[in-house]
């Protein structure tokens, strides 16, 4: 047994003792040495007073096997808390160690049960990984309960000497673990995320950390599921471990031992954190309340807040999102192309389509060009689209000479609250999503770069005539190759109410003039409808001549500066091309230095029997005349006659040829889609036309019920039907019949021939009755005079 000497309050060394009592009297050297005696036989050790307990037998066995007992002997003060035999029943022998024994066992003077308070923290003779600090135990109080730890304390204040105190306990003190082996216990989906980012290997270092840890069963419920995506993404695991280590500060803070008031730490990450804490006992940590303190690790403390942290650090941007919405494809395509700062930058406002990962085309499929043309600039929400507005992309090419491409939007609202959103042909899918200076939208499909304008116009099944006419006059290259074009595409229609002169400019003859037409619609300006609608163009074409693109409530028109009455109406605009735009025209444009005569006309709609008699006749070049009308009946047509016998009548020649020749003004209600209703029918029956044979050989153009034009030869029934009609430049035209018409015979007074034997006969007929009736009263009067008859008076 040590010795120890106890006098009142004091207890003292032999050595001291014997020392001071050296100094005293013999009388009270005797009297010392007594007390002094009885004093060495009342002191005991904890070893002594665990040794007279039987409930402590386990306990003291295993401090003699883990050799404690000397150490235990010289502690001065202390408190032990002693766990008592079945407290041991409840482990294994092999969790009992040297430093689970230490662990019980307390720094400093003994502390009686009066001591102990809520949450109250203490050290121990266990180092473990604390620094210069010692791993501490924690007393919680509930009611009359005491535990320290998990362990409560069934007897207390089993005094040792004054500064030695035993308190029992019915539970053997478990070690702190690590704190990257406690958050388990607290939160296991928090746990999980910190295994995800490799946090719980660094809180499994020997080094001191504070952590605080929310109860939230959902740690990423701040963020939505886009953001949630990402961090629990590979791409985003550093940010992941951003969030984590945002609670994690590198030294052990404990609240019991913190006093009132605000202090800030720096978290591992290098953010702020500010402990907050009241004479009350409350505290907060950057405003969240802390609902439990000081749980205790190894190698730190954990404090448990009710909410979650959402780091301002932790910046979700563009290539983020992308991730987040599984495009990581497209995100490797902006990182390949060197685009990266499309995605990252925060400065620009973008809009981006993103298709399916599955439909993006593999290498070399995707170019630089292909990924801009699903940047669109500006920040677009739904509610900002137009139907059939055009967006600028980020895609600037060449081809459009250095300008940025545009892509159609077309919203389709049917009712429902949300429009239907097409990009093209690509549809959108869900709501977009906005990131700071970004909205992205998921699209069906990729988007397709615009292509050649022939490419273009191929698929429009109303542009066949002006795909032709491209290849015949062999213009295609010229307009492809040309930057920054603006081609006005006439439709079929256009086309057909152009009628022979279209024969005529697709024949080999009229392949310059073919070419200067197709010139005169391709203008070397860019022009998109919200241009042409803001005022009025004249800009140059590929035929050097001037073009007048002006806009009339909300009508565009497109035609020559010198002639409004044949512009076109543009009917469908803004059909992206690579190199430019095409808008569709309801008519064809012919430049003011080409003009087509007749002639012309004829021999491409290839009369030649009708050219062989005005050439015969002397006549060819009347029809070149201004205001001149050629009714050209076919070469069929004069199947029907002796063309030989006529070509040697030179007055019945000249009568059929000047019978085809009408001096008239054209009149473009022919050829008006107009001209079938009712009214332009009723209108268009009383015309007649004089022609070059006399004032009296006239033609009616008519159209019947059925839509059909057929021309009238008046006082005849001649007619022929118009297959088609060819309007020239000198205000004249062509029109093709299926007949030859005949000039009516006439006799006198110029009337027909019957209706002239007619009047003869009549003429006859009254001349003879006046002869007889003048001669009737001639002979009674001569009969009278004869007989000696007198008047009498």
């Amino acid at each position: 047994m040590a010795l120890r000497i106890v006098t009142g309050c004091q207890t003292v060394s032999r050595k001291d003792c014997i020392g001071w009592i050296g100094m005293q009297s013999p009388t009270g050297k005797a009297l010392i040495i007594l007390l002094c005696l009885h004093s060495v036989i009342a002191y005991q050790t904890i070893i002594d007073v665990l040794s007279k307990d039987e409930r402590f037998e386990k306990l003291v066995s295993h401090l003699q096997k883990l050799e404690l007992v000397p150490m235990m002997n010289e502690l001065e003060s202390g408190t032990f808390f002693a766990p008592v035999n079945a407290a041991f029943e409840k482990i294994p022998d092999t969790a009992v160690s040297r430093e689970s024994m230490l662990y019980h066992v307390l720094k400093g003077k003994g502390i009686s049960s009066t001591d102990f308070y809520h949450g109250q923290l203490k050290e121990t003779l266990y180092d473990g990984y604390l620094g210069s600090d010692a791993q501490r135990i924690k007393m919680t109080v509930k009611g009359h309960k005491v535990y320290v730890n998990q362990a409560k304390l069934i007897e207390t204040d089993i005094q040792v000497n004054n500064y030695t105190y035993i308190h029992a306990i019915d539970s053997v003190l478990e070690l702190p673990k690590l704190l990257g082996d406690s958050i388990r216990d607290i939160n296991p989906a928090l746990d999980e995320l910190m295994q995800k980012a490799d946090i719980i290997q660094l809180l499994k270092e020997k080094t001191p950390f504070t952590i605080f840890v929310s109860t939230k069963k959902e740690p990423l419920g701040y963020y939505n599921d886009i953001e949630t995506t990402y961090l629990m993404s590979k791409h985003g695991k550093t940010d992941l471990s951003l969030f984590l280590k945002y609670a994690i500060i590198d030294k052990a803070i404990y609240l019991d031992e913190f006093t009132s008031g605000k202090t800030t730490y720096k978290s591992i990450t290098g953010d702020s954190l500010t402990i907050t804490s009241t004479k009350k006992g409350e505290a907060s940590v950057n405003d969240l309340a802390i609902t439990q303190s000081d749980i205790l690790a190894a190698n730190g403390v954990i404090h448990q807040i009710d909410d979650i942290f959402k780091p301002t650090s932790l910046i979700f941007n563009t290539r983020k999102y992308l991730y987040g919405l599984n495009a990581t494809n497209m995100v490797q395509l902006f990182d390949n192309y060197n685009l990266s700062h499309y995605i990252d930058q925060t400065d620009t406002n973008y809009t981006f389509l993103i298709p399916p990962e599955d439909d993006i085309p593999l290498p070399p499929l995707p170019t630089a060009s292909w990924l801009e043309y699903h940047v669109i600039q500006g920040l677009w929400s739904q509610d900002t689209l137009v139907d059939k507005k055009l967006l600028l992309t980020e895609f600037k090419s060449a081809e459009l000479g250095g300008k940025h491409q545009r892509l159609p939007v077309y919203t389709e609202n049917d009712g429902k609250k949300k429009p239907s959103i097409l990009f093209d042909h690509a549809r959108s899918l869900g709501d977009p999503v906005s990131i700071q200076n970004s909205i992205i939208y998921k699209v069906s499909e990729p988007l397709t770069l615009p292509g050649d304008f022939l490419s273009r116009l191929v698929v429009d099944l109303d542009s066949s005539t002006f795909i032709a006419t491209l290849y015949v006059s062999e213009v295609v290259e010229e307009i492809k190759s040309t930057p920054g074009i603006t081609l006005f595409a006439p439709t079929n229609d256009a086309f057909k109410e152009l009628g022979l002169v279209a024969k005529y400019l697709v024949h080999f003859s009229a392949k310059p003039q073919l070419q200067s037409v197709l010139r005169y619609h391709a203008a070397k300006k860019l022009l998109y409808e919200e241009d042409m609608k803001s005022k009025t163009h004249e800009v140059s074409t590929l035929a050097n001549s001037t073009l007048r693109i002006s806009p009339d409530d909300q009508v565009i028109h497109v035609g020559r500066p010198d002639d409004s009455s044949t512009a076109a109406i543009v009917n469908k605009p803004n059909m992206l091309v690579s190199n430019g735009v095409i808008h569709k025209i309801s008519k064809v444009q012919i430049p003011s230095d080409v003009q087509i005569t007749n002639q012309q006309v004829l021999v491409g709609i290839e009369a030649n029997t009708l050219m062989t008699i005005l050439e015969k006749a002397e006549l060819l070049n009347l029809t070149q005349q201004d205001n001149t009308i050629i009714l050209a009946p076919t070469d069929k047509a004069f199947t029907r006659l002796d063309v030989q016998a006529l070509l040697e009548d030179p007055y019945q020649l000249e009568r059929i040829a000047k019978m085809h020749i009408v001096s008239a003004t054209w009149q473009d209600e022919w050829t008006s889609h107009e001209s079938s209703t009712v009214t332009k029918l009723k209108k268009l029956l009383s015309f007649e036309y004089p022609t070059l044979l006399s004032l009296a050989d006239r033609v009616i153009v008519q159209q019947t019920e059925k839509g059909e034009w057929m021309v009238q030869v008046k006082d005849s029934d001649q007619q022929a039907q118009i297959l088609g009609f060819g309007r020239t430049s000198a205000n004249g035209g062509i029109i093709l019949i299926d007949n030859v018409l005949m000039p009516v015979r006439r006799g006198i007074f110029g009337l027909p021939f019957l209706w002239s034997l007619f009047v003869i006969l009549l003429m006859i007929a009254l001349i003879g009755g006046t002869i007889s009736v003048c001669g009737f009263f001639g002979y009674k009067v001569y009969n009278r005079r004869r007989l000696g008859y007198r008047p009498i008076f």
